[in-house]
């Protein structure tokens, strides 16, 4: 089997070679500090003191020595010309390996650097062991060796060396990982995955044509139509009964989230006949992999169609019960003036004639009494009338201040409800908090009766209006009403957290997201230093200094209005305050017609060949598999994918109108190199092109800070997806979903994400941000839907700064240190409405740098820690 190349040749040769460098990086890598120049004058020989400072700032260049002969003619002319000798003076056979050796070690101690010996080398192969447990790429694992030897400023090594302790570390990995499913597995266990190469039996009847049963687990389907759900309902008890004969094999696998979806991303792919060729042990794992991942998904698409569904239900509801309270107001509105009507032309005609009585004075008082009396028998029915018309009116009063009408209309709609959510609940198996044990005995209460309850239902989990609709005074029972509530308070206990899955990848509990505390106990210290978070060890000293800077940018800040010197801030006489942005002026720019091509068009391939003629991003495309394998794609293929998806012709007619692009081939590239993680490094190869580029700089303010920005766009999804959300005010009737866009001052996109239109921008904010092998911000700005309190305080731990544009300002509330409640505020226009909970923070402060560092060290993935932490607002 051939060897496998984890970078191109071409890159391969790139890093075994000195960097090219412009006269600029010259004077800033071959400027030696004062200490270094007095060792050099100590050296005898011109070539010791020209080889001497050469490897010197290659070494600050690009953290490695590399050999003498490969030394650019360039750079030596330029080294000799700035220690006064002239190039001849330069002898390669004059510089011997000891003497060499000698030079790199005194190199390594100017720049604080640790050689790479045997040490460091086991503490490399230990990282690349760790990355190698989640499948990572090959060339991302290199690359990312190549970073950590820098942050822990160790020598780096030539390409070999690197590239032979990440192959060690995935064969080692996968004679582990056959060596467990040969022992783990027995013939009940492999009888059990081998039906999965078996005919479907749901099939009627079972042809040649009937599926795989494997074939039919691999799609889920997005609909929340009751047919549909029920399927994927008899799909989850297929996978969990296999998944729980399996789970003696799980334990001892020991696969991470990411290794289970990359082995069972490649049984998706794969068409039967390619598993069932894969050695036993391989086919095996790769299998088993394939039901823990897809009972994971299926588990996960089923809550999201809970919550949606009851969701949707929810809304309607509120709909339909906002109309009849329209409808019902005015029928109270024509009651009311009916009864004023009444009250005017017949009440008060009988309260007038008794007046009349009254203030004639010639009638004596028997005769009064007696013509009131007749008065009041005349007016009889007239009386009667308007009080029954007031009490109609006073009825409806009392209704529409109640809730029983939308109670009535859950009632009414419930059994639609239970059509689509009644399996999904009986399927499910929660893990509940403490604080939603009267929940939990409810569901298992439903569960044991197979959702046929009575009267004798718990009913702790109830709100008191709740109960109070449920069980009526008559001593009766609201079978179907109960029903909604369950489902309202599961709905409600799965976004707060305290409903979990133990088998999910998006609802589990928030601490399986982190850093376990077992490992974080015995690993703290080793953590923290790879994670570079020493400055945050102690939290008084962190708040201490935070508490000096907020102080003092107060202080600044309500100088600089007092003084006039801050003009977008405009004080009202109440002293509120008004922030006001500045138009910006128009400028008129040279048009930049002339510095493209005279001719109108240019072809789509033209382009992209010519940026991949400069960028080299079709190398990104790799097979999904990390194996030994020869790039198969072309770049024909690759462009006609990438025209095919990116322009939304579709594979199949993109080989139908291109030349000599078979179907079969367009989309076999298209299914195992197009893979997210390659479109992504695609792009940033793109990035990484444009950003060695000087043009893009002058739109920046400042060369020494990069100032970047996030902001959502919201798109219509006609196809059915969970992902898409009802919004009246962006889609109208339909649905749609987020695109969520990173940009830098220079305007280059370098990261995108597509999330569900109902949930908050700011839990992805961060996952852009540590996306940051290219573009490393150093101060990030958000509207404020990518806003929130724990962003600020993540970031600034991560090291960068976040300046959200923040709406209506003076609504949010401010807060200073408690150690500044006695300073003297009186001239501020800028005040705190509240304190900082230090205690509160130094109580938790160990939980809070476990969770840095769980995304500071990419272990998970920030929006999948906040989408839970952002949902625990009743107990957290």
């Amino acid at each position: 089997m051939p060897r496998m190349n984890i970078l191109s040749t071409s890159e391969k040769d790139e890093f075994d070679t000195p960097p090219i460098l412009n006269s600029r990086q010259r004077k800033q890598f071959f400027d030696m500090p004062e200490n270094y120049q007095d060792d050099i004058q100590k050296l005898r020989s011109p070539t010791n003191k020209i080889a001497s400072v050469l490897a010197y700032g290659y070494f600050k260049a690009a953290k490695r020595f590399f050999s003498i002969g490969q030394y650019h003619q360039q750079d030596i002319a330029y080294v000799c010309r700035r220690l006064g000798f002239d190039e001849r003076a330069f002898d390669i056979s004059d510089y011997p390996a000891r003497t060499r050796r000698n030079h790199q070690k005194i190199i390594l101690e100017h720049c604080g650097f640790t050689p790479f010996n045997k040490e460091m080398e086991t503490f490399i192969y230990q990282e690349i062991c760790s990355m190698v447990l989640s499948n990572l790429k090959p060339q991302l694992i290199f690359w990312r060796c190549v970073d950590l030897m820098i942050r822990e400023k160790i020598q780096i090594p030539g390409y070999n060396r690197i590239s032979d302790m990440i192959l060690m570390a995935m064969q080692n990995r996968k004679n582990e990982l056959t060596s467990i499913i040969q022992n783990a597995l027995n013939p009940e266990n492999q009888t059990l995955l081998d039906s999965l190469f078996l005919k479907d039996n749901n099939s009627d009847p079972i042809s040649e044509k009937s599926p795989y049963k494997l074939t039919t687990l691999k799609r889920l389907s997005q609909s929340s139509k009751p047919t549909k759900i029920n399927e994927r309902l008899d799909d989850l008890f297929y996978l969990r009964n296999q998944y729980n004969q399996l789970e003696a094999v799980y334990s001892v696998l020991n696969l991470d989230h990411e290794a289970v979806r990359y082995y069972a991303g490649s049984v998706i792919k794969s068409r039967i006949f390619q598993i069932s060729r894969r050695e036993e042990e391989d086919r095996y794992l790769h299998v088993t992999a394939f039901i823990a991942h897809q009972f994971y998904s299926l588990q996960d698409n089923l809550v999201d169609v809970f919550l949606s569904t009851v969701k949707t239900f929810e809304n309607a509801a509120k709909r339909e019960h906002k109309d009849q309270c329209f409808e019902r107001r005015k029928e109270q509105t024509r009651s009311m003036q009916e009864l004023l009507d009444k009250i005017e032309t017949d009440i008060f005609g009988v309260l007038d004639g008794i007046q009349s009585v009254l203030d004639n004075s010639g009638i004596d008082p028997a005769e009064k009494i007696t013509e009131i009396v007749r008065l009041l028998k005349f007016g009889q029915p007239y009386i009667q009338n308007a009080k029954s018309k007031h009490h109609n009116v006073k009825q409806g009063i009392e209704d529409y201040a109640s809730d029983d009408q939308y109670y009535d209309i859950l009632e009414s709609h419930s059994l639609k409800l239970q059509k689509r959510v009644s399996g999904i609940v009986k399927a499910l198996e929660f893990q509940a908090e403490n604080s939603a044990s009267d929940l939990e005995r409810a569901v298992k209460y439903y569960k044991d009766k197979d959702g046929s309850i009575s009267k004798s239902a718990p009913s702790e989990f109830l709100l008191p209006l709740e109960y109070k609709a449920v069980y009526g005074e008559d001593g009766s029972f609201r079978t179907s009403l109960y029903k909604v509530f369950l489902f309202q308070h599961i709905a409600s206990a799965i976004k707060s957290g305290t409903f979990n899955l133990q088998h999910s990848y998006k609802y589990q509990s928030l601490d399986k997201y982190m850093i376990s505390k077992e490992r974080w106990e015995t690993e703290k210290e080793t953590l923290i230093g790879r994670a570079g978070m020493q400055e945050f060890e102690n939290p008084h000293q962190v708040l201490g200094i935070l508490d000096d800077a907020l102080y003092q940018q107060y202080k600044t800040t309500n100088f600089n209005i007092a003084s006039g010197q801050n003009l977008f801030i405009k004080i009202s006489k109440n002293k509120a305050y008004n922030v006001t942005t500045p138009k910006q002026d128009e400028v008129e720019a040279d048009p930049l017609k002339p510095f493209f091509p005279e001719q109108n068009y240019v072809p789509l391939t033209e382009i992209l060949s010519t940026v991949n003629h400069h960028s080299g991003f079709l190398g990104e495309f790799q097979h999904w598999q990390n194996r030994y394998t020869k790039n198969s794609a072309t770049n024909k293929l690759l462009y006609a994918g990438i025209m095919g998806l990116g322009c939304s012709i579709g594979t199949r007619k993109m080989a139908k109108i291109s030349p000599n692009i078979k179907e079969n081939a367009l989309q076999h590239t298209v299914n195992w190199y197009f893979s997210l993680e390659n479109v992504q490094a695609a792009n940033d190869a793109v990035i990484k092109l444009m950003d060695r580029m000087e043009l893009p700089n002058i739109y920046r303010r400042s060369q020494d800070t990069l100032h970047t920005a996030s902001d959502g766009q919201k798109f219509e999804v006609r196809s059915e997806s969970l992902n898409a959300n009802y919004s009246f005010k962006y889609f109208g009737k339909g649905q749609g979903a987020s695109a969520y866009t990173f940009i830098d001052e220079r305007n280059l996109l370098w990261h995108s994400l597509v999330f569900s239109a109902s949930e908050r921008e700011s839990a992805y904010v961060v996952d852009g941000l540590m996306r940051n092998d290219v573009i490393k911000s150093d101060i990030h700005s958000t509207d404020t839907h990518g806003y929130s309190e724990a962003i600020f305080a993540t970031t600034h731990m991560l090291g960068f700064s976040y300046a959200p544009r923040i709406k209506n300002l003076k609504k949010q509330n401010l807060y200073i240190f408690k150690s500044r409640q006695h300073s003297d505020k009186s001239d501020w226009h800028i005040r705190p409405d509240n304190y900082v909970n230090t205690d509160l923070i130094i109580q938790n402060w160990d939980d809070i740098l476990r969770l840095i560092a769980t995304i500071k060290l990419k272990e998970t993935s920030a929006s999948d820690i906040f989408r839970r932490l952002n949902s625990y607002s009743k107990q957290n």
